[in-house]
C-alpha cells in the first residue's frame, strides 16, 4: 500500500509535508541556485520524482534534464514544465545513456535518491560522475538513520527508500572528493545530510541560516 499510495505525486508531496516543519531545504536550494545562477546553470536531476525543485528554482537554471524510471512522474512534469527535458531511465543503466552524457550538466542534482540505493549502486553512479563530469557541481541529500528517538524509527519505516544510513555510512559511500553538511528540517528530531562536492557550500549554508527567523 505504501508504495502504491507514495508513486503518486500529490499524495507524495502530501507525505512530505506531514513531516517537515517547514520547507527549508527547498528554501536553501533556492538560495544557492540563485547565488550560483548568474553562470548559466545545466541541471542533470537523477531520481527528479515530481522535479519539485523546479518550483523553487526554474528562473535560475539555463536548462534541466530529469531522470526518472516513473512513467506518471515523467509525463506530469513534461506537461508542467515544456522547456525542459525529461527522460526514462533506470540509475543502473547510467553508465549507457548516451542523452544524459550529450546533455552536458554542470550541476548534478540528487535529493532524497542515495538513501534509494545500495552501495554498489551508488558506488557505479560515482564512478560515472566522477569519469563523464567529473568537473560538474554536485549536490545531494538524504535523511540520516538516528538510533535515539522510537519516532525517528517510525518515519523510517514510513519512507520507501530501503538505505537509510548513519552519518559515517553515506560518508564511506560517497567519497569522491566531497564534503558534508547535516541538520534538521523535520517536525522532530531527523537529520538530512547535505553531500556536495566542486563548490564551497558551507559558506553559502552558514549566510542562509543565517537569513532564518526562529
Amino acid at each position: 500500500m505504501k508504495e502504491f499510495l507514495l508513486k503518486f505525486p500529490i499524495i507524495y508531496r502530501l507525505y512530505q509535508k506531514t513531516v517537515r516543519k517547514k520547507n527549508h531545504e527547498y528554501d536553501f536550494f533556492k538560495y544557492f541556485f540563485k547565488i550560483i545562477g548568474k553562470k548559466k546553470i545545466r541541471v542533470l536531476d537523477l531520481c527528479c520524482g515530481d522535479s519539485y525543485i523546479l518550483d523553487y528554482v526554474e528562473e535560475y537554471i539555463d536548462d534541466y534534464m530529469g531522470y526518472d524510471n516513473n512513467p506518471f512522474y515523467l509525463n506530469q512534469n513534461k506537461k508542467k514544465w515544456k522547456r525542459f527535458k525529461f527522460i526514462y531511465g533506470d540509475l543502473k543503466d547510467l553508465k549507457k545513456n548516451e542523452k544524459v552524457f550529450k546533455f552536458r550538466p554542470n550541476l548534478i542534482f540528487m535529493n532524497g535518491a542515495v538513501h534509494h540505493l545500495d552501495n554498489q549502486l551508488m558506488g557505479m553512479i560515482n564512478e560515472v560522475i566522477k569519469n563523464k563530469f567529473n568537473k560538474a557541481i554536485f549536490l545531494s541529500v538524504d535523511p540520516v538513520k538516528n538510533k535515539n528517538k522510537a519516532i525517528n524509527r517510525l518515519m523510517i519505516n514510513l519512507d520507501r527508500g530501503k538505505f537509510i544510513r548513519e552519518k559515517k555510512e553515506y560518508k564511506k559511500i560517497m567519497k569522491i572528493h566531497g564534503s558534508f553538511i547535516t541538520d534538521d528540517f523535520y517536525k522532530m528530531s531527523f537529520l538530512n545530510i547535505f553531500h556536495f562536492r566542486n563548490i564551497e557550500l558551507q559558506n553559502f549554508y552558514s549566510k542562509w541560516k543565517s537569513t532564518l527567523i526562529n
